[in-house]
């Protein structure tokens, strides 16, 4: 009975292909079809800006899919990926990129020739690096690459004027550049569960900082003049759970040092501050409003229980803590063709659950 959804299932992909090329649309939405192979009819679609192939088996992604040309988003997120051609750096339109839940290790230099690229999510792929090509990428806005296993972030990383939203958190990094104040666009920087040794005084230069996520380190003390390089913009100095012996008074209430030392603000939730309006704000303008939603890993992760979800996940919770709800870093893409598609997807789904049992009464009839 497998063989014959398997058969509904990859003529449905072709037919929702060829629809794309009848219609020249914009959009292919094949993400949750348990693809392992992607069908070279798609490689045809060079008009295709829109391409959504995450939560499926694909264990490599062939040269081919490079010819797309016009494509601005691309989401490859919870699948088997372990390689990214070389070649990906064609993708001179590329918008978005999620390759998140992948088993990469490590990423093409090419990835820097992505002169377009916005938002960049590679979340628990096992990276060990983050190659210095990624200062070419002179319009990145977003960029996560939490639960991996990076010990230091490249220099040439701060040369991304641009960047607004960074999350490194539960990694392994030991340090951060000295000049880090370059990134003078940052407004929520995330860097919880590390190994950070010094507390990171050029951060405390950006001008637009609002959140700074430092809990869970080891820090042990602060810059003497800690307190009066705080800017008046700066919300939260998350440092709760490092070892700091030197630590000070702070009436202004920016500093969070333990449990105990919540914001009134967030304790008063139906009344949230004019400060936390103007993040969510900038968030709805963000480019990772541009990634879509996708279901939660298919197994288990005793790491992903502790960590905040991806910013692409569907659920709800505090992507950006203290700062932005990961409901407004995603975005609701489906329109109601995309719904079809993925109700169409939910249906074989059941059917594959009813099979068996109807095979059980069909072979028993007489």
């Amino acid at each position: 009975m497998s063989a014959i959804l398997k058969f509904i299932r990859e003529n449905h992909i072709l037919a929702v292909i060829e629809q794309a090329i009848a219609e020249k649309k914009s959009r292919v939405i094949l993400n949750s079809f348990e693809i392992t192979d992607i069908p070279p009819l798609l490689y045809t679609c060079t008009h295709v800006e829109y391409l959504y192939l995450h939560t499926n088996e694909l264990t490599e992604i062939p040269v081919q899919i490079t010819q797309l040309l016009n494509l601005t988003t691309l989401t490859l997120d919870y699948n088997n990926i372990s390689v990214l051609p070389p070649e990906i750096g064609n993708l001179k339109n590329l918008i978005n990129l999620n390759i998140s839940y992948n088993p990469l290790k490590e990423l093409a230099p090419e990835i820097g020739e992505l002169e377009s690229l916005e938002a960049f999510w590679c979340n628990r792929t096992g990276l060990v690096e983050i190659p210095k090509e990624i200062g070419k990428l002179t319009k990145l806005d977003t960029f996560g690459a939490r639960g991996n296993e990076l010990k230091c972030i490249p220099e040439e990383m701060t040369r991304l004027t641009k960047l607004r939203w960074l999350t490194l958190e539960f990694n392994e990094i030991e340090s951060l550049p000295p000049n880090m104040d370059r990134m003078d666009s940052l407004v929520h920087c995330n860097f919880k569960h590390n190994r950070i040794k010094e507390f990171p005084n050029s951060l405390l230069k950006c001008n637009n900082l609002m959140y700074l996520q430092l809990s869970y380190n080891q820090i042990t003390n602060l810059p003497p003049d800690f307190i009066a390089s705080l800017l008046p913009v700066l919300e939260t100095v998350d440092l709760r759970y490092n070892p700091i012996s030197n630590v000070t008074s702070n009436d202004s209430g920016q500093i969070r040092y333990s449990e105990d030392q919540l914001r009134s603000d967030n304790a008063d939730l139906g009344t949230p501050s004019s400060s936390r309006h103007a993040t969510q704000a900038l968030a709805m303008n963000a480019t990772a409003l541009r990634l879509p939603a996708v279901p939660a890993p298919r197994h288990p992760d005793p790491i992903i229980d502790e960590m905040d979800l991806d910013a692409s996940s569907i659920e709800s919770s505090e992507d950006w803590e203290n700062s932005v709800d990961s409901s407004d870093l995603d975005v609701q893409y489906q329109n109601e063709d995309d719904r079809a598609v993925n109700e169409f997807g939910q249906f074989l789904q059941a059917i594959g659950m009813v099979l068996p049992e109807l095979s059980r009464y069909a072979s028993t009839a007489s």
